[in-house]
């Protein structure tokens, strides 16, 4: 199941889909080749220890490239960034790259494990190292996911814990118990969770701009009032995107606010939340005092406008805005708020449709 549904996934051409479907494939395969190791272990017949050893070295394999997948996986989940994965991750792919040759020169010299000549498996004292290097790839995820939390604030649909635990556990009663086999099992039920993380972010994301959607604004939202936090919030509108998609088609329009989108989050530098709330319509809040407010985050939208009209583009874009703090009341009172300071802001400056360059 979770390989076809990973599959269907992928037409939404994020990088992180396509690492999650190779990372069920590479699970169910281990899970194969485990069992199947098992199941020819002290069995001699033509071929059965050369297929022990085969079985063996792709076990090990996938102990690295696994664990290294969802280091990435939570990287590009978090940040979105494919690029400069390998100065990202230098240390972990010299270290994944020394063990996988450790792998191969096995089959020479039994470091980590040995097939005898009666076809039985036995570990070696190396194969320790592996489950150390896991451990570090995993907690290396962690520290990833722990910092962008610090920098950007929680994603609390981003739960990555219900795919690592599952994972350290398993790993860890199987190095402290000779012959127990947990840990492809574990990785299997960590899949499980990942997969309920991956359901709970298609409902709260909204998948043209890749930003928060409106139902996860009300969450976020509801959550701060009951912990007695006070925030502030900015409503922000597209100027003259009608007239973007009258003059170039919704297509363009389309890709005009992917354009916006992307200068909203890109601008974020201390747990400003952007969220899509209605066609042209965006909304930025972030926990506060009174005394803070958005303007260092607005002034940040304005450079990143001012940039992107520099160059060539078919239109400008630009923005109205209006800006509100929350401390008691209703949510419905803020957002009435925001959206008349909105249009104020709208009717005050940007009266006038905006005039399309040919």
């Amino acid at each position: 199941m979770l390989w076809y549904t990973s599959r269907a996934k992928m037409i939404r051409h994020h990088a992180e889909d396509r690492i999650y479907t190779f990372l069920v494939f590479g699970v169910m395969l281990a899970c194969f080749m485990e069992a199947f190791s098992y199941t020819i272990d002290g069995k001699l017949f033509a071929g059965a220890r050369l297929l022990n050893y085969i079985a063996n070295i792709y076990l090990y394999s996938v102990n690295l490239l696994l664990p290294f997948c969802v280091l990435v996986y939570v990287d590009l989940g978090l940040y979105g960034n494919k690029s400069n994965i390998w100065k990202k991750f230098r240390p972990q792919i010299i270290i994944g790259i020394f063990m996988f040759s450790m792998n191969i020169v096995n089959f020479i010299v039994p470091i980590s494990y040995v097939i005898t000549d009666q076809n039985v498996y036995e570990r070696r004292p190396f194969s320790y190292v592996y489950y150390f290097v896991i451990l570090y790839y995993c907690i290396s995820a962690i520290i990833l996911k722990r910092r962008y939390e610090k920098e950007n604030g929680a994603k609390s649909f981003f739960n990555i814990n219900m795919f690592l635990l599952p994972i350290i556990i398993g790993a860890g009663l199987q190095f402290m118990f000779y012959g127990l086999s947990l840990a492809w099992l574990s990785a299997a039920v960590g899949l499980v969770g990942l997969f309920m993380m991956q359901q709970n972010e298609l409902a709260y994301v909204d998948t043209l701009t890749d930003t928060y959607n409106r139902q996860y604004m009300n969450v976020i939202m509801t959550t701060w009032i009951r912990k007695g936090k006070s925030f502030v919030g900015a409503m922000m509108d597209m100027d003259g995107f009608k007239q973007i998609n009258d003059n170039y088609g919704h297509s363009e329009g389309d890709n005009a606010l992917k354009t916006m989108a992307d200068i909203l989050k890109n601008s974020r530098k201390d747990h400003e939340f952007v969220f899509r709330f209605a066609g042209d319509e965006f909304i930025v809040l972030k926990p506060v005092t009174y005394s803070e407010d958005l303007s260092a985050y607005i002034k940040e939208v304005n450079n990143q406008l001012d940039i992107f009209n520099s160059t060539a583009h078919k239109y400008r874009l630009s923005i109205s805005y209006g800006i509100s703090h929350f401390e008691h009341g209703s949510i419905d009172s803020f957002m009435k708020d925001l959206d008349t300071k909105m249009y104020e802001m709208k009717a005050a400056h940007h009266g006038e449709p905006q005039k399309v360059i040919d």
